[in-house]
């Protein structure tokens, strides 16, 4: 009886194995950079939704998302109930058949392209405080940004594949509720007539939608890269967005400045870029009727922009990274 403590002991003794063998080569296949991008774009987009993360990190995209959609989910159902009961009426021989009685009423009713981003431009501003600060501060206060570098990847590789994963996530909520617009309506004869209206309007969508996810992009990422705290950079970019709209409506509406203020004006901005992109009059007035023409519209637009990068690229070009 006295053996039995030891017998255990001596058995796992026997089974013990040394496997370490010191530094070994990797022999296994090497990706390069484009494939440190696509591992960075994937994880990126993977952390800012929330996958693989407590529901709580969930809840913001989530939400944003399902606000964006919701407005043209109902101008769509809108065109779907207004044929309905076109085809009821017809049917009981109300109204001539080659005069839709509803058609006109509809028409009052639902959102052409541009203009529906007023519906969802506070959502979008909201999401894009969210995005660039927690894939791009949070690097830099954990020390990420030093691990991600000790790979194949540069300051500006890293940072490509940044901005093309914050920018996906934004066309989710710039440039998809707008082609649901287009597909709804073109499903109920609200659409383009013709595939060569049908192509240039969806050009049309397309560049409105990437260039107002590029515009949100830019500079949140741009405020994101002067500091390392996530909240600062998202109450920045809240703060900056609404404020320059309200102020500018208040200089030139009261204080009768230039209609040319509207160049700062960072929430409304964008939804004339979009008018401008369609060809349509906005609705967007300064001063009562004064609106501002297209050539300052595309300057202001481009200029935000390339003040972002210069922000951005001043910013990474300077900071500390300790591999």
């Amino acid at each position: 009886m006295s053996d039995l403590p030891s017998a255990a002991p001596a058995a796992a003794s026997a089974a013990t194995r040394i496997l370490d063998r010191g530094y070994r080569r990797y022999e296994g296949q090497r990706g390069g950079v484009a494939s440190a991008m696509r591992s960075v774009v994937v994880s990126t987009v993977q952390r800012a939704l929330g996958v693989h993360r407590a529901f709580r990190f969930k809840v913001m995209p989530i939400l944003t998302i399902f606000i964006s959609y919701v407005p043209h989910l109902v101008y769509v159902g809108v065109v779907v109930l207004s044929n309905r009961l076109e085809e009821r009426t017809n049917s009981v021989g109300f109204g001539p058949a080659g005069e839709p009685i509803p058609r006109g009423i509809v028409n009052q009713l639902i959102k052409d392209y541009p203009s529906s981003y007023f519906t969802i431009t506070a959502a979008i501003a909201l999401f894009a405080a969210f995005v660039a600060p927690e894939v791009l501060c949070t690097d830099r206060r954990t020390g990420m940004l030093g691990l991600y570098l000790a790979s194949p990847l540069s300051r500006w590789s890293y940072l490509g594949a940044k901005l093309i994963a914050v920018s996906m996530i934004l066309l989710t909520v710039t440039l998809g509720p707008s082609l649901l617009l287009l597909i709804g309506y073109s499903t109920q004869g609200y659409g383009p007539v013709g595939f060569t209206d049908w192509m240039l309007t969806l050009g049309r969508v397309i560049l409105a939608g990437v260039g107002i996810g590029l515009f949100y992009t830019l500079i949140s990422a741009a405020l994101a890269s002067i500091t390392s705290r996530r909240a600062a950079a998202s109450a920045t970019f809240v703060i900056l967005v609404m404020g320059t709209g309200a102020l500018v409506q208040y200089l030139v509406d009261e204080a009768r400045a230039p209609v040319e203020w509207g160049m700062v004006n960072l929430l409304l901005l964008p939804i004339e870029f979009a008018y401008r992109v369609f060809g349509q009059p906005t609705q967007i007035y300064y001063g009562g009727f004064t609106t501002m023409s297209t050539p300052t519209v595309y300057a202001a637009f481009a200029g935000w922009i390339l003040v972002a990068l210069a922000v951005i690229g001043n910013r990474y070009s300077r900071v500390e990274v300790t591999k």
